[in-house]
């Protein structure tokens, strides 16, 4: 199962190379002409249809980038959930990895896009709102009101899309107990939530803690062997006249 993430994240960095380099001809498309400001440089004339092309390679990378994550979360609480069904006293369980793929091909397919879907549609908005954002911002540098609209708006979409992707997550669990589609899904995720607040609340808080003390603690290793290597590492000792700089791009 540990296994599951880092293959998962190998097929999200090739898609992301896919949709880079799809983004590059995308972009590239148009007539050169000299610009008329400095003339030893070109720029490129698009078309609006070019425009909309790479907003819908976008939305379309954005959408198959959550799918993946979807796939790679409902696998998971299927295999968790097969051996915690399966464990009794007598036994200790079995999880199937295979059979949470097999499920989420075979009957939950729509469910998971649905969600991932839902996903990359406010993941998308972000991006436009972030891009109109600026270009406001530098139409009305000077008028606190705007900034505040801009601000208050920016925290909402953010609020938004961490309360999308939180149902979702929970919705792709209940998918993988119950087999129901994600609506119903996501409701019942919703409802057990409100139900145990407190508890999700306590559980969620300790997992920030112990994420905060893990990356503290690898982030101090790590700052530590490489000020043992630049002063006890014969080939390195010495090499480096001040070991706070190596120390802190080994740290950070």
């Amino acid at each position: 199962m540990f296994l599951v993430p880092p293959v998962a994240l190998i097929f999200i960095l090739a898609w992301l190379i896919v949709w880079g380099v799809m983004s590059l001809y995308i972009i590239s498309i148009g007539k050169v002409q000299q610009d008329p400001t400095f003339t030893f440089l070109t720029q490129i004339v698009r078309q609006p249809e070019t425009e909309y092309m790479f907003l819908y390679s976008l939305f379309g990378y954005l959408w198959i980038n959550a799918f993946m994550i979807g796939v790679t979360q409902f696998i998971i609480s299927a295999a968790c959930a097969l051996w915690y069904f399966s464990s009794t006293s007598d036994s200790n369980g079995s999880g199937s990895l295979m059979r949470g793929f097999y499920w989420v091909f075979r009957y939950h397919l729509g469910s998971i896009a649905f969600g991932s879907f839902l996903i990359a549609l406010v993941q998308f908005i972000r991006i436009i709102f972030e891009y109109y954002k600026k270009q406001i911002q530098k139409a009305n540098k000077n008028n606190p009101v705007i900034k505040v609209i801009l601000c208050c708006t920016s925290y909402l979409l953010d609020c938004l899309e961490r309360f999308i992707k939180f149902i979702s997550k929970n919705a792709y669990i209940q998918i993988a107990i119950t087999g129901k589609n994600f609506c119903m899904a996501a409701w019942n995720a919703f409802l057990l939530i409100l139900k145990n607040a407190l508890r999700f609340g306590t559980a969620n808080a300790i997992g920030f803690i112990f994420r905060v003390l893990g990356v503290g603690f690898i982030a101090t290793a790590n700052g530590c062997l490489m000020f043992a290597a630049v002063h006890y590492y014969p080939p390195w000792t010495g090499l480096a006249s001040n070991w706070m700089v190596p120390c802190g791009i080994a740290l950070f």
